[in-house]
This record gives structure tokens, C-alpha cells and sequence, in this order.
């Protein structure tokens, strides 16, 4: 009988900043928009995971607007995330929308060099 089928993992290329301009503008595209489902569908699987049965106080959306997150807040693959989508061409709209977080975040992480 045959081992069940495992899927074979993925290596990324040690360039992939070099190896995305390689890819014309409908392929980065579609990885866009893969990489989008992919980031959406392991958030969701992450907050079905956590345990629901206490309810966490909730803080007055006031407060919540006074926490300004720098680019020091947020994990440093993320912050390479942004540089590389934006190196891809991707806007800042649009890296805001798909990693759920703010524009502003987004142009503070590009910096005034990369914000062209």
C-alpha cells in the first residue's frame, strides 16, 4: 500500500526580490492576490483557535486610537513583507487592504526613500 500523499514543501529563492521582477505584471498578480487568501485564511484560523471563554474587557475606542504602532511594533517579517510587496510594485493602498493594517503604517515602514 502507498504512504499517503504529502505535499512537497515550497522553497522560496534566495533572491526573491530578483526572481519577482523576472514575473510579468498578470503572474505578480495573481501571487498578489494568493498571497492575500493565504494571509486571510491563516488569520482566521488563528482567531478560531483561540479560546473564547472569557471575554477580554474592551477598551474605550478612544484609547484604542491613542496607540500609535511604529514600525519597531510590528514583526520584522512583516515589516519585509511591505518593502518587498512595494518593491513588486504593489501601492500602499493596496499593502494596507491586503495585510489589514493601516496606510499610514505602510508609509511609515517604506520610509520617505521608498515612498516614491
Amino acid at each position: 500500500m502507498a504512504p499517503p500523499h504529502t505535499p512537497s514543501r515550497v522553497t522560496l529563492p534566495t533572491d526573491l526580490s530578483g526572481s519577482l521582477k523576472s514575473l510579468d505584471d498578470a503572474q505578480l498578480q495573481r501571487l498578489s492576490e494568493a498571497v492575500g487568501v493565504e494571509i486571510n485564511r491563516r488569520a482566521r484560523a488563528t482567531t478560531q483557535n483561540k479560546p473564547t471563554a472569557v471575554a477580554a474587557p474592551t477598551r474605550p475606542a478612544a484609547k484604542r486610537r491613542n496607540k500609535i504602532r511604529e514600525p519597531d511594533d510590528i514583526p520584522a517579517g512583516k515589516v519585509n513583507l511591505i518593502r518587498a510587496s512595494f518593491r513588486a510594485g504593489l501601492k500602499p493602498p493596496a499593502i494596507a487592504r491586503t495585510l489589514r493594517i493601516s496606510e499610514s503604517l505602510v508609509r511609515r515602514v517604506l520610509g520617505p526613500a521608498d515612498n516614491h
